[in-house]
C-alpha cells in the first residue's frame, strides 16, 4: 500500500531543527498515514542505520538549542554525549513536537512516508540514555539488515494509538 496525497517537504530549514528536505513526509496527514486502511502497513514504520545517526545529531542539536533541557527527572548533563537524555525527554522535547507539526505520524513516517522494510525489532528501556542506546544499536546493527522497527520513532507519539494496538 501507498499513502496518497503526498506533499513534497520544502528545503527551508523548520524552526525545530534539521531542514525539511531531511523530512520527507512533511506537511502529510499522520492519521492517514497510520491508518488501517489507507497507510502505511505497521511493519513498515522502520528507520535505517543512517536515520539513526541522523537522530543522535538531531537530538544534539535539540539540546544545544533548549528543546530538550534537564529535569527534576530527568537531570541529564547537557555535555554529556555518551548517556544523554533519557527517551521520555526525547520523545517530549523532540519526537513530539517535530512530529506534531509535520503532521502528526510518527518520526518513522516522516523520514520514510511510503515506509522502510523491517529487518528487525528492537526495544529499549523509557528511563535510558539516548546516546548509549543509539551508539548500541549502531554498533550491533546487522550488515544486512535495511531497517529496524523501534517504538519511539515507529509509533506515532500525537495520535491516539489504542485502535492500532488493539489487534496483535
Amino acid at each position: 500500500r501507498t499513502v496518497s496525497t503526498i506533499v513534497s517537504a520544502s528545503k527551508t530549514k523548520d524552526a525545530r531543527g534539521g531542514g525539511r528536505a531531511a523530512y520527507p513526509g512533511w506537511g502529510m496527514d499522520g492519521r492517514r498515514m497510520h491508518s488501517k486502511a489507507h497507510g502505511v502497513p505497521p511493519d513498515r514504520w522502520c528507520i535505517t542505520k543512517e536515520d539513526f545517526r541522523f537522530l543522535k545529531a538531531e537530538i544534539q542539536a535539540a539540546i544545544r538549542d533548549g528543546r530538550i533541557r534537564p529535569t527534576s527527572l530527568n537531570p541529564f548533563d547537557p555535555n554529556d554525549r555518551t548517556v544523554g537524555p533519557s527517551m521520555y525527554s526525547v520523545v517530549a522535547g523532540f519526537i513530539k513536537p517535530i512530529t506534531a507539526d509535520a503532521g502528526g505520524m510518527s518520526w518513522a513516517l516522516l523520514r520514510h512516508p511510503e515506509g522502510c522494510p523491517c529487518a528487525m525489532f528492537i526495544t529499549h528501556c523509557w528511563a535510558e540514555g539516548a546516546f548509549e542506546f543509539i551508539d548500541k544499536v549502531l554498533w550491533s546493527w546487522p550488515m544486512s539488515a535495511k531497517g529496524a522497527w523501534c517504538c519511539i520513532v515507529a509509533n506515532p507519539q500525537n495520535l491516539d494509538i489504542g485502535e492500532l494496538v488493539r489487534e496483535p
